[in-house]
């Protein structure tokens, strides 16, 4: 689950910019999210990404538990936009 930050081609920049000012405020957006989050600024290419791994959510694992994997991912992506739109809607200001 992720926040891929790509505004498009030609737009590396703005990409980049974004990213960096959401890391500044890094430690208010993981504790609104509720833990640690991997902040992938991904400088070899144009887009940048913030997510979370959440274990037990691969096409090999038991698939009786895909519906508590499915609920456990729709959480974190709610939290994770909670967290991020207050930092996103100032940015956007």
């Amino acid at each position: 689950m992720e926040l891929y930050i790509d505004f498009g081609k030609g737009r590396d920049t703005e990409n980049k910019a974004l990213f960096d000012r959401l890391a500044k405020r890094k430690a208010e957006i993981e504790a609104t999210f509720g833990e640690s989050l991997e902040w992938q600024r991904l400088d070899a290419i144009r887009a940048s990404r913030i997510r979370k791994t959440i274990p037990g959510t691969g096409y090999k694992d038991d698939d009786s538990r895909w519906p508590e994997v499915q609920q456990r991912m729709v959480d974190a992506m709610i939290r994770l936009e909670q967290a991020s739109r207050p930092e996103l809607a100032r940015l956007a200001g």
